[in-house]
């Protein structure tokens, strides 16, 4: 009895007339697509040849590769677990952070893994995604961070039973540069300078910049102050709210960072003086009012510091930092050795949850820290 022919195998002629044959062939559901897998390969001489080729591709296929009816009925996608998750996490953080949650997510997770389903993530593809996110993003871990915690949901909801990150290696760090100073702090030298310079320029920057550089406060959260969050006669300041933005992008004046920024901090005497002569040149001056308003009032949008102390440096030959950076420098200055200020005062000034956060993120090793380490280490005398 003849042997029955292979549909699968076919012939073709080349350019020269020579024959030659080919397949494509079914081995299996790609378990991250759930798409059907058919590989094809063609170049044989004979159709024994070809015959033989699909038999063993068929054999000894990836493993990865399964069968429809090996697979779990109503799968979901990785952005149909994010959708569900994502209301959910909308009602535990701020508007800001939703908002850099999604950004980071359209921008980075959804088109690369968006379209898989979640319990079929491919190993290879998510180490080859942290691979090469950690050599162009700084925030390549908040952004695979991100999609770890929707797997994680996953996992809970049981529509996933696995974790593939459990099977790759995180990179240890970035090949990308950051765009922010190595060393986003001042000496007290520098800060001396550099609100010199604010105050010739303009008082409002001045005051702003003396403000934070002296209470060590978020930006946002010097934006949000009141003048009745001022206490002149005790010598201390409220820190109750900031400014920040929602989830479309929105000014909003709202809760701080977390429970713990919420604080009350000591008014030093250089500063006082600084905010009781501003606030005789303002129309705003009631309880209620903002410190730092616009002409109308209104307080200002959450970029408007970086605005400002691009100006001065526009204007000025400063060595520059980033807004953030005077919260840095008041951290590190309070920390160098020579103040008595412990890291559990500073842990409080900065509305910091854990003391290992205040170390680990707002010190820095500086020359003081230098100087005062080598004359701990002369009074040795080893």
């Amino acid at each position: 009895m003849p042997r029955r022919k292979d549909n699968e195998i076919y012939k073709y002629k080349l350019k020269s007339g020579k024959v030659k044959y080919g397949f494509k062939t079914y081995i299996g559901t790609d378990p991250e697509t759930g798409k059907a897998v058919k590989p094809s390969r063609q170049g044989f001489d004979s159709y024994k040849e070809a015959e033989a080729a699909k038999t063993k591709l068929k054999e000894e296929g990836p493993s990865k590769f399964t069968h429809k009816k090996e697979q779990k009925e109503n799968r979901k996608t990785v952005q149909e677990v994010y959708e569900i998750w994502l209301e959910v996490y909308r009602a535990d953080v701020r508007g800001s952070t939703l908002r850099t949650r999604k950004s980071n997510w359209k921008n980075n997770i959804e088109k690369e893994f968006g379209g898989v389903y979640i319990d079929g993530i491919d190993i290879n593809h998510l180490q080859s995604f942290a691979t090469k996110l950690a050599e162009t993003h700084i925030n390549y871990r908040s952004i695979l961070n991100l999609l770890h915690r929707v797997i994680k949901y996953a996992i809970l909801r049981d529509w996933c039973d696995r974790d593939p990150f459990d099977k790759i290696v995180m990179p240890k760090k970035t090949k990308a540069k950051s765009k922010h100073p190595a060393n986003n702090f001042y000496s007290l030298s520098e800060l001396k300078t550099f609100l010199e310079c604010a105050k010739k320029y303009k008082e409002k920057y001045y005051v702003y910049f003396m403000t934070v550089g002296n209470l060590g406060c978020r930006p946002g959260e010097a934006l949000a102050l009141k003048w009745k969050n001022i206490d002149f006669k005790n010598k201390e300041i409220f820190i109750q709210h900031s400014i920040s933005t929602d989830e479309n992008g929105n000014k909003i004046y709202g809760p701080t960072k977390t429970p713990a920024s919420v604080r009350k901090v000591p008014l030093s005497d250089q500063l006082a003086i600084v905010l009781k002569e501003y606030k005789e040149e303002t129309i705003y001056k009631k309880g209620n009012d903002f410190i730092f308003h616009k002409d109308n009032g209104d307080f200002y949008e959450r970029s408007a510091p970086d605005h400002w102390i691009t100006t001065l440096y526009n204007n000025y030959p400063l060595r520059r930092i980033t807004p953030h950076g005077f919260r840095h420098t008041l951290a590190t200055l309070l920390n160098n050795g020579k103040n008595n200020a412990n890291i559990k005062d500073i842990q409080y000034l900065l509305g910091h949850k854990k003391a290992s956060t205040t170390m680990d993120t707002y010190s820095h090793f500086t020359k003081e820290n230098e100087e005062h380490v080598a004359e701990s280490i002369n009074k040795l005398d080893i």
